[in-house]
């Protein structure tokens, strides 16, 4: 049984969470630049150390054993309170480092106002020693990693305050309800459209936002689900849904001809996006930084 964590015990910790995320190890692989074998050695070797089965690997597939999941989870906390003490450290000398650890959802680089290219490519102007993690999210997930520690801060439609986490205002996003060519509404009148019942078409769903959709479309047909931007733009052109999007995400598709804008039956909105960070969590200069940078960009 391992006593002592060493620094190569610490290198194979960090290939096992890297297996365990990709959840395989063929699927690891490029991840860590080596080969499946070699992976197969050092999680041989990581076991044999702390003298316990991590997973099991062969024809049924990759799967971690209780233990496993235990040491997985309890090391995921060792090495982001190892990364945020070398950014805490970096910081206490005015210098940036450690790691940064950002989330946010998908669909946002195409927002006017949304500038965190320009923010990083400011932030990355210094001199530094950072390395920067970016996870992209739905909501919910990016909130329960902020509460846990998993991410540092994340940008998104954070609506309700929530106890224990800090909300600075970004920008706003108006969302609208699209189809796309080949639909029934598609070039509709405005005059039909105020007057149209969405609730009679197939609609595709936000698993993220499903009960707010199903009430402001008034869904009777919800068909298709999906938990990402990008799904909604797939199902959307090919015209037989309808379903939001932002509109500043479905402008290019509205402007080529494939997407429609169902507009004038109150059922458009605007959200309002935020970084979120943990209150009480001591700021690295790193996540200082970045979080300024962001918001004096944003304006």
């Amino acid at each position: 049984m391992m006593k002592r964590v060493s620094d190569i015990d610490l290198r194979l910790l960090r290939i096992f969470v890297a297996v365990a995320e990709a959840r395989g190890f063929a699927a690891a692989e490029a991840y860590l630049n080596v080969s499946t074998s070699t992976i197969s050695v050092h999680i041989s070797n990581l076991e044999k150390r702390l003298g316990l089965r991590l997973c099991e690997r062969g024809r049924g597939g990759f799967k971690l054993t209780d233990r496993g999941a235990v040491v997985f989870r309890e090391t995921k906390k060792i090495l982001k309170s190892l990364d945020d003490f070398t950014g805490v450290l970096a910081s206490t000398k005015s210098v940036l480092g450690g790691r940064l650890s950002i989330g946010m959802v998908d669909g946002l680089m195409t927002h006017p106002r949304f500038s965190i290219s320009e923010a990083l490519r400011e932030f990355n102007s210094v001199e530094n020693d950072v390395e920067i993690e970016l996870v992209v999210a739905p909501r919910q997930t990016l909130e329960h990693d902020v509460v846990n520690e998993h991410l540092h801060a994340a940008i998104g439609p954070f609506i309700r305050n929530r106890s224990g986490l800090v909300f600075s205002s970004l920008f706003d996003e108006t969302h609208g309800v699209y189809c796309g060519k080949g639909h029934p509404l598609y070039g509709a009148g405005k005059d039909s459209l105020r007057t149209v019942d969405l609730a009679q078409f197939p609609a595709v769903v936000r698993q993220y936002h499903h009960e707010f959709d199903r009430d402001t479309l008034g869904v009777v047909k919800e068909v298709a689900r999906v938990d990402t931007m990008e799904g909604m733009l797939a199902l959307l052109l090919s015209g037989g849904y309808i379903g939001f999007l932002p509109d500043h995400y479905a402008s290019p598709w509205v402007a080529q001809g494939g997407l429609f804008q169902v507009g004038g039956n109150g059922a458009d909105y605007v959200s309002r996006h935020a970084i979120v960070t943990k209150s009480g969590n001591r700021e690295t200069l790193a996540l200082e930084s970045f979080v300024t940078l962001l918001m004096s960009h944003t304006k």
